[in-house]
């Protein structure tokens, strides 16, 4: 099956979408730095552990109640403003944290504000962003998104390894360069030329366009069957990687092994969104769907047998490397079948749901680890994925579903200052 390519864009919107990718991944790459330490930061200054589960809800709560606003906003306002606005505040959140602690004025009720606001700032400029997608490449570039999964991959191994380099050296420095990173992509999203504005006919109310988002979700088959599968692989996916770390831990590995186990992971994860296009070009994405989702079952199912901290490593990074194949197919088809002035909304309503259960994966996985044997555990993972690949098995055919009309990037890209 042949992808667009962004070899193929004209120069103008192949330009735009580096920027943009350019700026999703220092974006990426400071978060990831920044949230590894956070939790000893929180501890450091309150000697609670307590904390850090507080700051950390707080952070996903700012996420969480942003959305529905984010949400709406990206489908009204110019998104890039918006993503240059929410990189902003973000970074002013970053930079208070970073001041304080270099100051030595850090109180836990300024990081859990901080942490609540940076998260609301994430929502916008998620929301904004995925709004933006489709005016910078045509729905089908399964190359170009595989590239992006590829560049969260990469900031999920790089970042980690940044922060904790920088917080030796000094606390305040991963902050710091969390804020740097933000303004760096805000200045790259503000070099972007192509206009990200939604084109609107009609105007309701806020209420009205919420309701907008979630009826159009909800009206289509295929986004019913995404929003679902992309709620359960999350769910399935954090509970796998929790129990995987309390049951190595338990075993005695150490926290250089563990911490091995989850490079592996991203790593797995980093190969299969590099080796997507190809597969795509070779498979039938309704093919890859269903041989991806059951090779997975396989992998975790086999973790009943996996004695040794490597062999967890092992079959977590084979799992991870098959996910960005059907996740990247039912990205592009999603963006594909929604209309233009919607994309914040669907993008949004499908993210969120998908978040949600993944709040109390980590509850399971402690639970399950607490009361049952290990193989128990794998075999109930590989349950839960088994479900999840049957119901993805029944509704593949769902990818027929008719692209939404009117693609604005099949249009040459004007100016977001200039619309022509």
């Amino acid at each position: 099956m042949a992808t667009t390519s962004e070899n193929t864009l004209s120069p103008h919107r192949a330009r735009d979408f580096r920027l943009y990718w350019i700026a999703g991944g220092i974006d990426a790459l400071g978060s990831h730095s920044s949230s590894i330490v956070l939790p000893l930061v929180a501890i450091a200054v309150t000697g609670s552990p307590t904390a850090v589960g507080v700051v950390g809800a707080l952070a996903v709560a700012g996420r969480l109640v942003a959305a529905p606003v984010t949400a709406v906003l990206a489908d009204r306002l110019p998104r890039r403003t918006m993503m240059i606005a929410a990189l902003l505040t973000a970074a002013a959140a970053t930079g208070v944290i970073s001041g304080a602690l270099l100051t030595d004025t850090l109180v836990i009720g300024v990081l859990a504000a901080a942490a609540f606001v940076e998260g609301a700032a994430q929502s916008g400029y998620e929301s904004a962003g995925a709004g933006a997608i489709r005016r910078l490449l045509p729905a089908d570039d399964h190359r170009a998104l595989a590239r992006m999964e590829a560049r969260n991959h990469a900031a999920q191994i790089l970042g980690p390894l940044l922060g904790g380099a920088l917080f030796q050296v000094a606390r305040w420095l991963p902050f710091l360069a969390d804020f740097v990173s933000y303004v760096i992509a805000a200045v790259c999203v503000a070099a972007i030329r192509t206009d990200l504005t939604p084109h609107r006919e009609e105007r309701t109310s806020f209420v009205g366009d919420l309701r907008a988002g979630l009826r159009f979700v909800a009206g289509q088959p295929f986004l019913r069957f995404v929003t679902v599968w992309a709620a359960g692989i999350n769910f399935a996916f954090a509970a796998l990687i929790y129990a995987v770390i309390l049951i190595s831990d338990r075993r005695g590995a150490s926290p250089v092994s563990i911490g091995l186990v989850l490079t592996v992971a991203s790593v797995g994860g980093l190969l299969g969104a590099l080796a997507t296009p190809r597969v795509v070009q070779r498979l039938r994405p309704a093919a890859t769907i269903v041989v991806a989702s059951w090779a997975m079952v396989a992998f975790v199912a086999a973790l009943v047998v996996a004695q040794q901290t490597w062999s967890y490593g092992l079959l977590i990074g084979l799992v991870f490397l098959l996910s960005p194949l059907a996740g990247v197919i039912l990205q592009a088809r999603a963006i594909m079948v929604t209309p233009d002035d919607l994309q914040g909304r669907v993008a949004t309503v499908i993210g969120t749901v998908g978040e949600v259960p993944q709040m109390f994966a980590p509850l399971l996985a402690a639970v399950l680890v607490a009361h049952v044997s290990p193989a128990v555990v794998a075999l109930s993972c590989a349950a839960l994925l088994a479900v999840l690949a049957g119901y993805a098995t029944v509704n593949v055919g769902l990818l027929r579903t008719d692209a939404a009309p009117g693609d604005p990037a099949d249009a040459e890209p004007t100016s977001e200052e200039d619309p022509r």
